[in-house]
């Protein structure tokens, strides 16, 4: 959000459940980027019910941030509501792809380890997401699943879930994800919490999201999920004759 309002010159407000990043967001912007500080700030507030008037922006992201919705019709109905008639909306979201099998006990396994991991509901099908971006009222721009092209890897880079696979390197934090990482891990969490170096219940927080790393690592290896599913919808000019799933 500060880089977006930084390089761009936009005015932006960002939404969170969370008091403590409100506040620790709208901080970091006065001390250290005071220079945009009457164009940045964080609001407390749910992206199901949103504490902004109708038709108030001229445009909205959201990125891996609407997976954490509980129906997704609803919150991309929030979003088109308080945007202006032309307005654009890009959202980059988690989901399942078609290489996902529901009777694979494997791509059930990967599944379920990313959403209790990570903390979220049933991961749904990008086609899922698509739809409920057009119930919402919205015209589609474009959709594109960036991972499926792998982009990164063809201008030089690496996978995107790289760093979620196990190495038998020490030296690096993708050693945790190999069978030995894994015990050392949590056993050296464990005597950190005997002597009260750590506090009571950091082993089973590394363990839960030790695991959300593991399923998105296999996920992705296995083409069966991706982060970046990219959706790019426009409202309609006259906004009342398409109030979509409102």
């Amino acid at each position: 959000m500060r880089n977006i309002c930084k390089f761009t010159g936009c005015d932006v407000t960002g939404l969170t459940l969370n008091d403590y990043q409100v506040s620790r967001g709208n901080q970091i912007v006065e001390t250290q980027m005071p220079e945009i500080a009457d164009m940045c700030r964080s609001v407390q507030g749910d992206f199901m019910k949103m504490p902004f008037d109708g038709e108030q922006y001229d445009a909205a992201y959201a990125i891996e941030a609407t997976c954490h919705a509980p129906d997704r019709v609803g919150v991309y109905s929030e979003i088109f509501r308080v945007l202006k008639p032309g307005a654009i909306f890009a959202c980059y979201e988690w989901c399942m792809t078609d290489g996902f099998d529901a009777t694979n006990k494997d791509h059930l396994r990967m599944k379920k380890q990313i959403e209790e991991g990570d903390g979220l509901p049933d991961i749904c099908h990008t086609s899922v997401c698509l739809e409920a971006m057009k119930k919402a009222g919205f015209e589609i721009l474009h959709e594109e699943d960036m991972a499926e092209e792998e982009f990164g890897v063809k201008r030089g880079g690496k996978a995107w879930n790289l760093p979620l696979l196990p190495s038998w390197n020490p030296f690096t934090q993708r050693f945790q994800f190999n069978f030995l990482g894994q015990f050392v891990v949590k056993y050296a969490l464990k005597t950190m919490e005997f002597c009260f170096l750590a506090p009571k219940g950091t082993s089973e927080t590394q363990l839960m999201l030790q695991k959300g790393g593991i399923g998105l690592g296999d996920g992705g290896d296995a083409k069966i999920f991706t982060p970046m599913y990219l959706m790019v919808g426009r409202v309609p000019m006259d906004k009342s004759a398409n109030t979509g799933g409102q």
